[in-house]
């Protein structure tokens, strides 16, 4: 007999799955399309996907994913998305790799710590 999911398991597996994808995405960029020696790739890698392992270590440690680590997994995403589509897809500029460097100090200082900032203080409205 099966049991019935609650809305807070799927909100866990959507935020899984959103970090997943980013991990992902970063991985293909620093293996597949990256440039440069090997050390500057791996440091690359890790500096990606520091905001991912921020949030997935608020999520194991919470135990569950609210609505507010959703949105700032999947604003991560669509963040790297857009960065990866400037920069490999479509560039405007010479310039345009920079946002591999910067989208991830928006992630880790301002997308990360609102997200969980927000989920905090959700949890103590909730009690």
């Amino acid at each position: 007999m099966k049991t019935a999911k609650s809305p807070h398991d799927h909100l866990l597996r959507a935020s899984r799955l959103l970090l997943a994808a980013g991990a992902c995405l970063h991985l293909v960029t620093a293996i597949f399309l990256g440039e440069g020696n090997g050390a500057f790739r791996v440091a690359l890698c890790a500096w990606s996907l520091a905001p991912y392992l921020l949030l997935a270590a608020v999520l194991q440690r919470r135990g569950g994913a609210g609505i507010s680590l959703l949105a700032g997994a999947a604003l991560m995403l669509l963040l790297d998305a857009a960065t990866f589509w400037s920069v490999f897809v479509a560039p405007q500029s010479s310039t345009a790799a920079l946002g591999l460097l910067f989208a991830p100090l928006l992630k880790l200082f301002c997308i990360a710590p609102l997200s969980i900032a927000a989920e905090a203080w959700l949890g103590r409205q909730r009690r």
